[in-house]
């Protein structure tokens, strides 16, 4: 019942990274395009502001990442338990 249970948190760990993967991924190219016009017109405030924005995107981002590694190596690992 317990290895269950692990593999439901898991599971559901992974969708949750999946799914802040695709959402911060999104607006870190969004906030990247506009930055880039931001850059082209010389405004300095916009560009700033969208030079913080991608960074943090790119932070969560990178976060996202490790908890979609943890939850493929838990899983993995329940795996070989249960074999």
């Amino acid at each position: 019942m317990i290895l269950v249970m692990k593999k439901l948190i898991y599971t559901l760990a992974l969708l949750q990274g999946i799914a802040f993967s695709v959402y911060f991924g999104a607006w870190s190219i969004k906030d990247y395009i506009a930055l880039e016009q931001a850059v082209a017109l010389k405004s300095e405030h916009a560009e700033m502001r969208h030079r913080i924005n991608v960074g943090f995107e790119g932070v969560w981002y990178l976060l996202s990442n490790f908890l979609i590694l943890y939850s493929v190596k838990a899983l993995s690992e329940s795996k070989k338990v249960k074999s």
